[in-house]
């Protein structure tokens, strides 16, 4: 029995499950993106196609096997009935793991609905959200330099703050950063360091951070879609305190 569970879980997935329980009751699924019911609980084809792709990448050469079709639905309805089941015996609300799991799969949930939403940000949309947030964007400056009198190894090149701290220490590093080209620091233990040259710094343009900045602005969509569902669910909940923390 083990092992048939192992295997049901090696082939569709541990998180389907979880997924499973935390389905939107409002937002029912078409008709054509539902593979099967199982006691009116739909299984979707999304998930039906990604389990027969997890089989597939486990498979010599990518191949489905004849039977891997039949017997990947086989596995999701069975997994269907077990998740039904564990609800009706409220192992979600007694399992600490199994709650934990939950809460992390409603967060993803909610991050990647968000995210997908948010997939035809315009331009406008970007360069606001870049003007807002233009800390999230700033570059790290790099600094040359050479150090004397010290066995203490450095590379060549340009390094940022924290590579120096790493190899100089901390109060190195953080008095490296006001210093002028051509000024030397003294280092404790002995030696010197030089600071040759400084690049780098300040905000990336948006043309250059496009990428970055519509990567954080999905992020941002994802953290506000959990805040706000809190925020809800709070204001419509009945939540009573028995004692104090």
């Amino acid at each position: 029995m083990r092992a048939w569970l192992l295997a049901l879980g090696m082939i569709v997935g541990g998180g389907l499950a979880i997924v499973s329980i935390v389905r939107v009751p409002d937002a029912p699924l078409p008709v054509a993106d539902v593979i099967v019911w199982v006691d009116d609980r739909p299984v979707s084809r999304d998930s039906y196609e990604r389990a027969l792709a997890a089989v597939a990448a486990d498979r010599k050469g990518g191949t489905l096997r004849n039977d891997d079709r039949e017997r990947v639905l086989g596995r999701l309805i069975d997994q269907e009935l077990l998740v039904g089941r564990a609800i009706e015996l409220g192992l979600h609300e007694r399992d600490p793991q199994l709650r934990n799991q939950l809460a992390t799969a409603m967060i993803d949930f909610l991050v990647r609905q968000a995210e997908d939403d948010s997939r035809d940000v315009s331009d406008e949309e970007l360069e606001a959200f870049y003007e807002r947030e233009r800390f999230r964007f700033e570059r790290n400056p790099q600094y040359r330099v050479r150090v004397d009198g010290t066995a203490l190894p450095l590379p060549e090149g340009f390094l940022i703050e924290k590579e120096i701290a790493q190899r100089l220490g901390p109060t190195a590093a953080r008095e490296l950063a006001e210093l002028g080209v051509g000024e030397i620091l003294e280092l404790e233990g002995g030696g010197t360091l030089t600071l040759l040259e400084r690049r780098g710094g300040g905000v990336a343009p948006f043309d250059e951070a496009r990428e970055a900045i519509r990567a954080a602005y999905l992020r941002a969509q994802g953290e506000e879609a959990v805040r706000a569902f809190l925020d809800r669910a709070r204001a419509d909940s009945d939540i009573r305190r028995e004692s104090g923390p």
